[in-house]
């Protein structure tokens, strides 16, 4: 069933975790991971498969194809195993070591080879990358080839050698000609933002209102109906402040708002301390507030109507960040073959049946670009050319951003290509390495336990 550039790719992995006990498999969009991962699978006699819940069952029908078994948990789900090989797929969304996903999958992983499957390791700088590498390898692995520390390697930005030794990067370029899928055309629509004065909000009860009036400027990029939910949500929790006579805590608000529709207003942006001031409540400053709820005005945006004007008869995928949207869009457009989804459709399908991709809302994190042009511009896709939408507004500087991010990533990933070491940095002893310092006291430390680096490591050795 494996491409040729597929069985290359499992051989490469095969011996890095060999070698190394991890690796990153981090191919472009659309070249068949999955395939790499559930091969790799089937050698292997205990294998546990960490997956995002709405991919569990295509995962079982991957697995299903190249006859091997694992235990399927979800990214929420992480529990330990005896397992000889752990795959994470979608690993990117462990990328921040504060985390208590990425808490939860280092202590979890502790004694496993670790396979991470993600397009996009780097998502919005190095760091990420590092957090990544931080799961399968202590930091002074890669000593052996030159390169002492990888803690060091990033912070003197010179991270090829890691990259060559630790991660599997390919794009399309490696594909056989009948599996090549043809180009991605690109395409910018401008639209008008809908003037609002959220700088004459005052935000009472809370600290962070540079955070929250940049959060109401993303909603309006996106459409009438996503703003106007956020204002109205805002609006009920003052209601509720005034009728308890009290600032909500954390369970109070869910308590009053668990059973809206959509769950990530407010609550998944904010801190929750911010929503409880230890000062007691200003009623008249909340009423004035409700008053400037009430007298916000929306002005009518194009963005709709630009839509409907690209819409044609072929398959096509709108995405964008905010169920209000996507809610509005389905409402707005009739007939046709679209599908309109939020971001939760970006990974792991295939959906190359689809000709057109349309970013409706371009979010900040460029990567989610990748995954969303991926689900059409991937193996499968018979089209010469798929077509990538972007609906980009006149305020053009989360383009900016963008651009700089993409930078970032380039920069990170690149590799040598002559597999000559990285100029050597001055050794130095694994970070905080608890290891080390138990081994120096004449403790027996098994060899499993040396394996991994401050990740789990020394989480787990700081709690003994």
């Amino acid at each position: 069933m494996l491409a040729e550039h597929q069985k290359a790719a499992v051989a490469r992995a095969r011996e890095i975790l060999t070698r190394r006990g991890g690796v990153i498999l981090a191919d472009d969009v659309g070249l068949g991971k999955s395939f790499v991962a559930a091969a790799l699978a089937a050698e292997f006699a205990s294998v546990q498969l960490v997956v995002p819940a709405s991919l569990v069952p295509q995962w079982r029908e991957t697995l299903r194809m190249f006859d091997a078994d694992a235990e399927i948990v979800t990214h929420d789900t992480i529990r330990a195993s005896n397992a000889e090989l752990v795959i994470v797929d979608e690993a990117h969304a462990f990328r921040n070591p504060a985390t208590r996903r990425y808490d939860a999958l280092a202590r979890a992983t502790v004694s496993a080879k670790l396979l991470l499957v993600t397009a996009t390791p780097v998502c919005n700088s190095a760091r990420d990358l590092e957090a990544l590498i931080g799961l399968i390898a202590r930091d002074d692995l890669l000593m052996d080839c030159g390169v002492p520390s990888i803690d060091l390697a990033f912070a003197a930005r010179k991270v090829e050698r890691v990259v060559q030794e630790l991660v599997i990067r390919r794009d399309r370029s490696v594909l056989p000609p009948q599996l090549a899928f043809g180009s991605l055309e690109r395409r910018v629509v401008r639209y008008n933002v809908p003037h609002v004065d959220v700088d004459a909000l005052q935000f009472p009860l809370v600290d962070g209102a540079p955070l929250i009036r940049r959060f109401l400027r993303r909603r309006l990029e996106s459409s009438e109906a996503a703003f106007r939910e956020s204002i109205r949500r805002q609006r009920r929790f003052y209601e509720r402040v005034l009728e308890s006579g009290r600032a909500l805590t954390k369970r109070d608000y869910r308590r009053a708002f668990g059973a809206e529709e959509d769950d990530e207003i407010f609550q998944q942006v904010l801190f929750w301390d911010l929503w409880a001031p230890p000062g007691g409540l200003d009623v008249q400053a909340i009423r004035e507030e409700m008053q400037r709820l009430d007298a916000i005005q929306v002005e009518p945006s194009n963005k709709s109507e630009l839509l409907a004007g690209i819409l044609t008869n072929e398959p096509t995928l709108v995405f964008t960040q905010f169920r209000a949207t996507a809610r509005e869009l389905r409402r707005f457009v009739k007939g046709g073959d679209v599908l309109i989804t939020t971001d939760r459709a970006s990974e792991g399908l295939n959906l190359q049946r689809a000709g057109v991709v349309i970013h409706y809302d371009i979010p900040w994190n460029p990567m989610k670009l990748d995954q969303r042009n991926g689900r059409a511009h991937r193996i499968g896709q018979t089209r010469e050319t798929v077509q990538a939408i972007y609906f980009v507004p006149e305020d053009r500087g989360i383009m900016h951003v963008i651009a700089r991010k993409k930078r970032e990533v380039r920069a990170t990933l690149k590799t040598t290509g002559n597999g000559q070491p990285v100029t050597t940095l001055r050794p130095r002893i694994v970070r905080g390495s608890a290891v080390a310092k138990l081994v120096a006291k004449g403790f027996d430390v098994p060899e499993w336990l040396e394996r991994r680096h401050h990740a789990g490591l020394e989480r787990i050795l700081r709690e003994i």
